[in-house]
């Protein structure tokens, strides 16, 4: 399959840089998994001193992010959250590289904890849910981790550019036992889905661009997407949110909180005000997480790319 769509849709330079891509990513996956997972944190560490000098923009941005949103001035300071933020984002792609690992309940039963109203949430089946997540902690581990107690996730995904390294991530996460990944072409699925009670879990904090609804995070207006708020109120479902935060040593805990339950279409005006006040429920739930642990937010993204349009004279 993956040859197919190679020949169909690449050059071939295009295939090689793939497949020079590819035995990178394995050669970094191999690497990486001679550690155990307690120790990423150390060895994230160690790759963000040697690779230093690649890590320029990255840094620059989350020196912008953090003196704007965290009001952080001073150079020491400034720059010792950068630190720690860059180890942290490092930590988690290595992390992914390890993610083999969270399809063995044991793993997660070693490295994860699960919060009560977690797994009170996981035993409601009365209603679909729709699980908002940003990127912030870990945003992989809820989906093992919840299926690790048979709470069993659909989540969506995004394909990745290169083919091979495409079909190795997805083998990855079909293997954490959950409902498995649905694509975003294939999203007429998501609201049948939750008609039929089942949940479902949406990385939804990226910059939405122009169609976006602006709603201030961290002190700025930052365009976001509704998605997980119209899914909720059209597949009749609970809204809820997730968090997994690193304590150390390999150690998470993941948490959830319940924040709207279906009743009836007469819960809110309209699908666009359900749309806006849903949203701004549970941005609201992680800007509150992320001024807890703000070095585990995912800075290096350009969450304010977009800017609120002028309005002409």
């Amino acid at each position: 399959m993956i040859d197919t769509e190679e020949k169909k849709y690449f050059p071939l330079k295009k295939r090689i840089s793939h497949v020079f891509e590819f035995v990178f990513t394995m050669l970094i996956f191999g690497i990486v998994n001679l550690f155990p997972f307690s120790a990423l944190h150390y060895i994230a560490k160690f790759f963000r001193i040697i690779f230093f000098p690649l890590l320029a923009s990255a840094r620059k941005r989350i020196r912008t992010h953090a003196s704007i949103s965290l009001k952080i001035s001073e150079k020491k300071e400034l720059k010792r959250f950068t630190n720690k933020n860059l180890d942290h984002t490092v930590r988690i792609f290595l992390e992914l590289m390890q993610a083999w690992k969270m399809r063995k309940k044991k793993f997660i039963d070693k490295y994860v904890e699960i919060d009560d109203e977690a797994r009170k949430i996981a035993t409601d089946t009365s209603q679909g849910v729709v699980f908002a997540e940003g990127h912030f902690g870990n945003w992989e581990i809820p989906i093992p981790a919840y299926a690790s107690i048979g709470f069993k996730i659909f989540f969506s995904a995004q394909r990745l550019s290169n083919p091979y390294v495409d079909a190795w991530t997805h083998r990855n996460r079909i293997g954490y036992g959950g409902g498995g990944p649905i694509y975003l072409k294939e999203a007429e699925k998501f609201i049948p889905l939750l008609r039929k009670k089942a949940p479902l879990g949406l990385v939804s904090d990226q910059d939405a661009g122009a169609d976006g609804l602006f709603i201030n995070f961290l002190g700025r207006p930052a365009s976001t997407h509704t998605g997980p708020a119209v899914l909720a109120y059209l597949g009749k479902a609970k809204l809820a949110v997730g968090f997994c935060i690193y304590k150390g040593r390999g150690k998470y805990y993941f948490y959830a909180r319940e924040l709207y339950r279906f009743q009836s279409k007469s819960d809110f005006a309209s699908t666009k005000d359900a749309a806006e006040k849903l949203t701004r429920l549970w941005v609201g739930e992680l800007e509150k997480e992320v001024m807890k642990f703000p070095e585990q937010y995912f800075w290096v993204h350009r969450r304010w790319k977009t800017q609120i349009p002028k309005k002409e004279n």
